[in-house]
C-alpha cells in the first residue's frame, strides 16, 4: 500500500526544485515557460544554440558537467521520475511508485512500450542496470542506499529494499547533479578506458547523432519517442508531453562568452548558455532578444582537511571571520549574486535553514587577527587553488587580498578548470579550492560532507549528523537533523559558503516553446516558426 506520509513527505521535499526567476525584456514579453507548439505549423529544421563549456562525457550517471545536464537531461535521457512545477516527483518513465508505510522499498511500475533509441523496448533488465550503474557512479546516492540495490520484479516492475529509510530516494532521482538516467543494459556495460559509457542510447525525444570535439554536439529528433502526457498542454517543470517540433538541436561550442554574444546578437545563434555577466544588461535591452536571469547554485571555499593549515578548525574559523563575502562574489559575478547564509538555495523554501548563520559573513579582520595570534598561527602560507571559468580567479584575487591583510601569505594557483579537478585530488597540491554547486533538491545531494569527497571532511559528528538526516522516517525528523547539520557545518566548516550565484540564458524573440522550469533552458519543445 502507498504510504500517505511518503506522498506528502514528497510533494514538500521537493519543493527544493529550483524556482527561476525571469526577468522580462524591455518590451514586457515575458520568456517562454515551454508552452505548447503551434499545430500544423512548420518549424525550421535546426536550432543553434551557443555552449561556451565542453562536458568530459555525456554520460549523466558518472558526470556532474552542468552543460552535459542542461543539454541531455530530459532531452536525450530520461528518468524514472522527475518534477512538476509544483516541485513534485511525477511518473516520467515509471508508471507510478509506491513505498512501504517505514520507507525502506520503494516499488517502481514501468511505463509499457518505450522505446530506446536502439529501437529496442525498455524492460526492468534495461532499468536495474542503469539504476545500479547510478547508485556505483553517483557517492550520495551510494552513500544513502549504502548496500541495497535496485532488482527485478517481473518484466515492468522494479523495487530497492534498503536497511533505513529510502525516503529522500526519489528526490535524488528526480533532481541529482548527476541524473539517474535509463539507459539499456547492454550499454551499462559498453565503457571507455575512463569509465564513460561509449554509446548515448536513451529514451527522450532527441537522440545523440554527433559530438565533433571543439565544434558542436548535435542531437536530432527520435520519431518512435514514446510521449506520455496530453498532447497541445503546456509543460508542467520537467513534465509532461515532448512535442520536439524541431528536427536538430545544435549545440555549438564557442571559444569564448564575448563571441557567444556577439553572435547572439548578430543571429549567428538562436539562444545562448551562461552568457557573460557584463553583457547581461546589454543583452536585456536588445528588443530582438528574451532574457531570462535565475539563481543556479552555491559558491564553495574548499579547505584541505587531511593536511596543511587549513586542516586545523582554529584557521578555517579565522579565515571564515575575516572574509567579507559580499566583495568576493561581487568581484566575481557582479550585480549576478545574492547574499545568504542557507546551503540550500532560494528554491527550496522547506529546506532553508538560518542555523549558523550568527557565523556568516562576519567580515571581522581584527577579530580573525585575535583567533590566529590566540592559536599560535607561524605565517604558514595559504594556497588556494582556482580555476578561470567564469571568472572564478577573480575571487581568488579578491580572497588573497582580504587575508594577507591580517597576516596570512597567499599563493594562488590559476589554472583551467579541467587541471584544477585534476588537481584537486592531490591534497599536497593546495589548502583551499574555488568552486560552485548547482542546485539540488535534498541536502543529502550535497557532495562536499563526506571523506571522499576533495576536502575530505572526515569528522565524526559530520558524518553523524549527515547519516542521521539521510535515514530519517519522517520529514520533520530530516528537517530537524539537517538544522543541527547546517549549524555544525558553520563551526566545524567543511566548506565556506560565499553565497549563490545567477544563471544569465538569452534566446531569440522568435524561439518559442522554451521550458525555464531549472538548471537552465530545455529546448524539448522550443522551435522557430518558419513564415
Amino acid at each position: 500500500m502507498k504510504s500517505k506520509k511518503l506522498k506528502r513527505f514528497l510533494a514538500l521535499v521537493l519543493s527544493a526544485a529550483l524556482l527561476l526567476s525571469a526577468c522580462s525584456s524591455p518590451s514586457g514579453t515575458e520568456s517562454s515557460a515551454g508552452s505548447a507548439p503551434a499545430e500544423n505549423a512548420k518549424y525550421r529544421e535546426t536550432l543553434h544554440i551557443a555552449v561556451t563549456q565542453q562536458a568530459p562525457s555525456l554520460d549523466l550517471h558518472k558526470n556532474s558537467s552542468l552543460i552535459a545536464r542542461q543539454i541531455c537531461d530530459g532531452t536525450v535521457w530520461e528518468k524514472l521520475v522527475t518534477l512538476n512545477s509544483k516541485a513534485e516527483a511525477v511518473p516520467e518513465l515509471a508508471e507510478k511508485y509506491e513505498a512501504t508505510n517505514d520507507g525502506k522499498t520503494l516499488t517502481f511500475t514501468l511505463r509499457k512500450g518505450v522505446l530506446f533509441h536502439d529501437g529496442s523496448e525498455m524492460t526492468a533488465d534495461d532499468v536495474v542496470a542503469s539504476m545500479n550503474r547510478w547508485i556505483e557512479g553517483f557517492s550520495s546516492a551510494g552513500e544513502m542506499v549504502g548496500d541495497a540495490r535496485f532488482v527485478k520484479v517481473d518484466d515492468h516492475t522494479v523495487k530497492i529494499d534498503g536497511a533505513s529509510s529510502l525516503i529522500l530516494l526519489p528526490a535524488m532521482i528526480a533532481g541529482a547533479a548527476q541524473p539517474a538516467s535509463i539507459t539499456t543494459a547492454e550499454a551499462c556495460k559498453n565503457e571507455d578506458a575512463n569509465g564513460f559509457l561509449k554509446d548515448y542510447i536513451g529514451t527522450g525525444p532527441y537522440r545523440f547523432v554527433e559530438w565533433k570535439q571543439d565544434q558542436y554536439i548535435k542531437l536530432e529528433r527520435f520519431d518512435k519517442y514514446s510521449a506520455y502526457g496530453t498532447k497541445g498542454k503546456e509543460m508542467d517543470g520537467w513534465s509532461g508531453y515532448k512535442a520536439a517540433p524541431t528536427k536538430v538541436l545544435e549545440f555549438d561550442i564557442v571559444a569564448d562568452q564575448a563571441t557567444e554574444s556577439a553572435g547572439l546578437e548578430a543571429g549567428q545563434y538562436d539562444a545562448a548558455f551562461n552568457v557573460p555577466y557584463d553583457d547581461f544588461a546589454r543583452l536585456q535591452s536588445n528588443p530582438n532578444l528574451t532574457t531570462v536571469s535565475s539563481q543556479m547554485g552555491t559558491v564553495a571555499l574548499i579547505p584541505n582537511h587531511k593536511q596543511g593549515i587549513a586542516s586545523k578548525q582554529w584557521f578555517r574559523t579565522a579565515v571564515n571571520t575575516a572574509l567579507d563575502y559580499d566583495e568576493l562574489l561581487a568581484a566575481t559575478f557582479g550585480k549576478g549574486y545574492e547574499l545568504g547564509s542557507s546551503y540550500m538555495d532560494a528554491g527550496q523554501p522547506f529546506w532553508k535553514s538560518d542555523a549558523g548563520s550568527e557565523s556568516y559573513n562576519q567580515k571581522d579582520p581584527e577579530k580573525a587577527k585575535k583567533i590566529l595570534a590566540d592559536n599560535g598561527y607561524k605565517g604558514e602560507t595559504f594556497t588556494i587553488l582556482v580555476a578561470t571559468l567564469n571568472k572564478m580567479d577573480n575571487m581568488g584575487i579578491a580572497i588573497k587580498s582580504q587575508l594577507e591583510k591580517i597576516g596570512i601569505p597567499v599563493k594562488l594557483t590559476v589554472v583551467d578548470w579541467a587541471t584544477l579537478t585534476d588537481y584537486r585530488k592531490d591534497p599536497a597540491k593546495f589548502d583551499m579550492y574555488i568552486t560552485s554547486f548547482a542546485e539540488v533538491p535534498v541536502p543529502s545531494l550535497k557532495l562536499y560532507f563526506g571523506p571522499k569527497y576533495p576536502g575530505w571532511s572526515d569528522d565524526e559528528k559530520l558524518s553523524k549528523l549527515f547519516k542521521g538526516m539521510t535515514s530519517a522516517p519522517t520529514l520533520e525528523e530530516a528537517k530537524t537533523k539537517w538544522d543541527e547539520l547546517q549549524g555544525y557545518s558553520w563551526e566545524y566548516l567543511p566548506i565556506m559558503m560565499p553565497g549563490h550565484y545567477m544563471g544569465m540564458f538569452a534566446w531569440q524573440k522568435n524561439l518559442t516553446g522554451v521550458n525555464m522550469y531549472s538548471g537552465g533552458p530545455k529546448f524539448w519543445n522550443a522551435g522557430i516558426v518558419e513564415s
